[in-house]
């Protein structure tokens, strides 16, 4: 049950960390003047938004595709 704990936070620190990077590169983006860039950063961070409000409503799914990743 310990080992299910810590995949967990790994998992939950790696899409933190995930969602920051395309933050950054949204905001590059944008200064940089790339509308379709900027776009496209900002629909992959409202996917990822909607995975994770998924998963958690649901937290046994997203057990099971992990371990079917390992």
């Amino acid at each position: 049950m310990r080992d299910d704990e810590s995949a967990a936070g790994d998992c939950h620190a790696a899409a933190t960390g995930f969602m920051q990077c395309l933050q950054m590169l949204a905001d590059e983006a944008d200064k940089r003047r790339l509308p379709r860039t900027h776009i496209a950063l900002r629909r992959a961070m409202r996917a990822c938004r909607a995975e994770q409000a998924i998963e958690a409503a649901s937290p046994r799914s997203r057990s099971r595709r992990s371990a079917s990743l390992h």
